[in-house]
């Protein structure tokens, strides 16, 4: 066959699939922008950023917490109903933020719980209408890898719309426009076709391996994942770190873009590839490439080899993530891949928390480009806890 019957066109081109990539992206759009304007808005309203911090942190633990409840959820009752009432839940709750910035600090709290527990999972509900649309094989990868592209240039422009909104008007009209596009979002995305056809198994009796924790071969995927999630989360913080370090308030800017671009490029690259290596193989040798590229530029240290170490470690987070979401559709049962795909975005989520921690603290007594090593470490011993169960689940 043609190079063109597996191009990311000839995905895009297949029915309806448009119908709900644009939807889902717009949703994204939403959570993208909303955590940087919440954190404005709560901090002009209340002028303190140890609020906007707390209740940002209460947010995203409820939304940890909750991500594979909800994929279980929308697994069992399918796409239309759980993100038909997840939507509508989250677009309240930002509007009642945005309406109510200097309200009591418990009733902010609450609402983060609120808003958190109810973010619809725009990136696991695409990705399994990716492996409902489209063959397994190439042209699934190419879907799934324009998907992670997506999402990777969603999370680098939203903060950047906010800020945008928030010097145009003020916090209030970035957090609106983020209400409004999960509303629409998750509004046109069950309404498109693909996403009706995901109508859950309710009246199937799934057997426990069926379970994706309890699918063979999927908990070391899970493990190996976690070391692109620390690099992630450290890379988070050291940039404004070597910011500091310089003197420089547009240092950071620009690193966290460059790695946010050439991890998408990346995945561009990768979505071309065709690997006969297993998932497994693949995880481990991006996963070493990316701790090696990471530990050269720590070690070293200076400011522009952590530029330029930094910027070529982003082009691999990108085609691990595609790798861990492949890995987890094929070993996993059909009826639980929602569910599948959101414990590998936990899993980074994770790793990422564990590295931004672990950065921070080191950051205290040492340069950046030493924490940057030290979390490289940590990283790499997760990596290699993953190998012999790789081994095991492949035997």
């Amino acid at each position: 066959m043609s190079t063109e019957q597996f191009s990311y066109w000839a995905a895009l081109r297949q029915p309806h699939v448009v119908r709900s990539f644009l939807p889902s992206i717009l949703g994204r759009s939403s959570l993208a922008m909303s955590g940087l304007a919440l954190v404005l808005l709560l901090e002009s309203g209340r002028g303190s950023f140890a609020a906007a911090g707390a209740v940002t942190a209460v947010l995203g633990t409820a939304n940890v917490v909750a991500t594979p409840w909800r994929a279980r959820a929308v697994d069992r009752f399918g796409q239309t109903a759980i993100l038909s009432v997840l939507g509508a839940l989250h677009t309240i709750a930002l509007i009642v933020f945005a309406a109510n910035p200097d309200a009591p600090l418990l009733f902010l709290l609450c609402l983060g719980t609120v808003a958190g527990l109810s973010i619809p999972p725009f990136g696991s509900t695409m990705r399994v209408v990716w492996s409902a649309a489209l063959a397994s094989g190439p042209l699934r990868t190419r879907g799934l890898s324009l998907d992670a592209v997506a999402e990777e240039l969603i999370f680098a422009v939203g903060p950047l719309t906010s800020a945008i909104l928030t010097a145009l008007a003020d916090p209030t009209l970035a957090l609106y426009v983020s209400a409004g596009s999960v509303a629409a979002g998750s509004g046109l995305f069950v309404l498109s076709p693909l996403s009706r056809q995901q109508r859950g198994h309710r009246a199937k009796t799934l057997a426990k391996t069926s379970k994706p924790l309890r699918s063979p071969g999927f908990l070391p995927v899970l493990i190996a994942i976690l070391a692109p999630g620390i690099i992630l989360g450290a890379v988070e913080i050291v940039a404004p770190a070597m910011g500091a370090a310089e003197g420089s308030a547009v240092l950071p800017g620009v690193v966290l873009a460059l790695f946010a671009g050439t991890s998408a490029l990346g995945g561009l690259l990768y979505g071309r590839l065709n690997p006969r290596w297993s998932a497994e193989r693949q995880l481990l040798i991006l996963g070493a490439a990316l701790v090696g590229i990471s530990a050269t530029a720590g070690l070293i240290g200076s400011t522009p080899v952590l530029v330029i170490g930094i910027g070529a470690a982003g082009g691999f987070i990108a085609p691990l993530l595609i790798v861990g979401y492949l890995a987890a559709d094929a070993r996993t049962d059909p009826s639980a891949r929602t569910e599948a795909s959101s414990w590998i975005n936990t899993a980074v989520n994770l790793g990422a928390a564990a590295g931004s921690g672990l950065l921070g603290a080191a950051t205290e007594t040492t340069a950046p480009g030493t924490a940057l090593a030290i979390c490289t470490a940590a990283a790499a011993f997760v990596l290699l806890v993953s190998v012999p169960r790789h081994r095991h689940a492949v035997r």
